[in-house]
């Protein structure tokens, strides 16, 4: 008797996961969605990996195109592009 209602107990606890994350995802689309498929204020428009450490991003602020480096001590401003010569850069949604 104690292993059904133990049994019942736990599906009931994942039924109720469950109807959360779904609420969540249906009502605001906060969980599991992609952030590529915003075209909002911040966009990745490319990054490359120099080690297991080390990367060098693009990244568009609005109307800026910003080439970053991050590293184990934080993030560096390598140089701030204008919007016409960083507009080949294919974004990342787009490899």
């Amino acid at each position: 008797m104690d292993v059904i209602r133990q049994s019942l107990a736990i599906t009931f606890v994942f039924l109720l996961l469950w109807a959360a994350l779904w609420f969540l995802r249906k009502k605001r689309g906060i969980l599991f969605t992609p952030s590529r498929t915003n075209k909002g204020f911040l966009e990745t428009r490319g990054k490359l990996a120099l080690s297991a450490q080390h990367a060098v991003h693009v990244v568009r602020i609005g109307d800026r195109d910003l080439v970053l480096a991050v590293h184990p001590s934080g993030i560096t401003l390598l140089c701030d592009l204008p919007r016409t010569s960083a507009s080949h850069i294919a974004p990342i949604s787009e490899l």
